[in-house]
């Protein structure tokens, strides 16, 4: 029961922070699990990146694009309460 809350709040967790980034400039990466695989970015969706790293790869989205998008909304937010 505590494995499932936990998995529950993870997920919730995962998609807050997947809403947090404009979806129309969410960038991709990912890596494949073979030894030595390196990341890549560029994946304009999950299912991209998914079909391009494999089973047991992993995608994730572009940092780059997320701290860009979050520092635009924190400078929106900084100028409203001006």
């Amino acid at each position: 029961m505590q494995a499932a809350v936990m998995r529950g709040i993870l997920g919730l967790a995962a998609l807050l922070m997947l809403l947090s980034v404009n979806a129309a400039e969410a960038g991709w990466c990912g890596s494949a699990s073979r030894d030595n695989a390196i990341i890549e970015c560029g994946y304009a969706t999950a299912t991209d990146c998914q079909q391009s790293v494999g089973k047991g790869g992993v995608c994730f989205i572009d940092p780059d694009v997320a701290l860009k998008s979050r520092a635009s909304s924190a400078r929106q937010v900084s100028h409203s309460k001006s």
